[in-house]
């Protein structure tokens, strides 16, 4: 049996000290076998320490870019990461997580006619409130960009599969997320049960300001974990409810077992995503809970096959929490979920569309 040898661009790198593509990355190197499929895993120099570079990671080779992974640098972090995968690793396979670097694929496309690429086009990054006219019009053009050039498109939800059909006439593969991996032995002091919990990015698109006033008005108990000093939004929302009784918030937590802690006494989990395809917080938190009330988007909706609670506004969410039983999903429905969101079958679909 021949060596595959896959290329991975466009994430911070591994071990995962970011977000969702970050971990999507781990899994796929913890989940594939090194000797049949070699990754070669493209990584922020900056991430990491300098005593961590030379060993590879669950037996895949690792290599260093000099430039940010996110931001404006990722316009050229990635394709600087494509020239090395095409031209000196001689990749088989090129995967580019996010469109940053997608107006470089046309060259690719030239200097390596017979390489597979194929592109995880995210969540439609320029639908996010967070983004400018300018910057929406330039990631529309990434986006078409990938689309485009790549032989192959991943989404990673139903829903997202549905617009990327109706915008670019194509026929997007569906992979989803894992959650599974946040299954690990709790640490730490669990806080007393009966809280909800909410894990996020402190944006307003995550409607962390509709989930704090909900939960005020409703008197219920609250741990929301984020990056509150991160923006203007964190901090004016920080300011407003740290001392909010029954409001505990938290700077980000990335141990695992921390977060297993936090996870394990909640009565349930909010989850204020509006956009962005399938997020990672909501398949970890159905490993975790048969309770979820969530945004109500064709995005969720589809993530959790219609199970769960959803709200609009302040008004439907804080009704939904003083309801005894609200969220609460069969244990048969729970169990289709879960067994849907497993990063061993997930790293082998990424594995079928990527061989040649």
């Amino acid at each position: 049996m021949n060596l595959q040898k896959i290329g991975v661009v466009g994430t911070v790198g591994v071990p995962a000290r970011y977000g969702g593509f970050e971990t999507l990355v781990e899994q796929l190197a913890r989940n594939l076998t090194p000797s049949q499929t070699q990754l070669i895993l493209y990584c922020q120099r900056s991430a990491y320490p300098e005593d961590a570079k030379a060993t590879p990671f669950a037996g895949h080779r690792r290599v260093f870019v000099p430039l940010k992974a996110n931001g404006a640098q990722s316009m050229l972090h990635d394709p600087l990461a494509m020239l090395h995968a095409a031209l000196a690793a001689r990749v088989d396979t090129l995967l580019v997580l996010g469109y940053s670097g997608a107006w470089f694929l046309p060259v690719l496309r030239i200097l390596r006619p017979g390489m597979r690429i194929v592109t995880n086009i995210d969540g439609m990054e320029w639908r996010r409130d967070k983004f400018g006219g300018f910057a929406k019009r330039v990631l529309r053009t990434l986006e078409w960009c990938a689309t485009r050039f790549s032989k192959a498109i991943i989404a990673d939800n139903a829903a997202l599969v549905v617009l990327a059909q109706e915008l670019h006439g194509i026929q997007p593969v569906l992979i989803t997320y894992g959650g599974d991996h946040t299954l690990v032995e709790p640490t730490g002091p669990a806080p007393a049960s009966g809280y909800w919990l909410s894990i996020a990015r402190i944006e307003p698109e995550n409607n962390c300001h509709v989930i704090l006033e909900a939960i005020a008005d409703s008197g219920s108990q609250l741990i929301f974990v984020g990056n509150w000093t991160a923006s203007s939004y964190g901090q004016k929302l920080k300011t407003r409810y740290a001392d909010q009784n029954g409001v505990t918030l938290l700077d980000p937590v990335y141990d695992l077992a921390r977060l297993a802690a936090l996870r394990r006494n909640a009565k349930g989990y909010l989850h204020g995503h509006s956009v962005g395809g399938t997020n990672p917080s909501l398949v970890e938190a159905i490993h975790h809970t048969d309770r979820l009330i969530a945004f109500d988007c064709v995005f969720n909706r589809s993530t959790l096959d219609q199970a769960g609670e959803y709200f609009r506004d302040v008004q439907s969410l804080a009704s939904l929490l003083k309801s005894e039983n609200t969220g609460r999903i069969p244990k048969c429905k729970l169990d289709v979920l879960r067994d849907r969101y497993r990063w061993q079958s997930i790293s082998q679909s990424y594995l079928r569309l990527c061989e040649v």
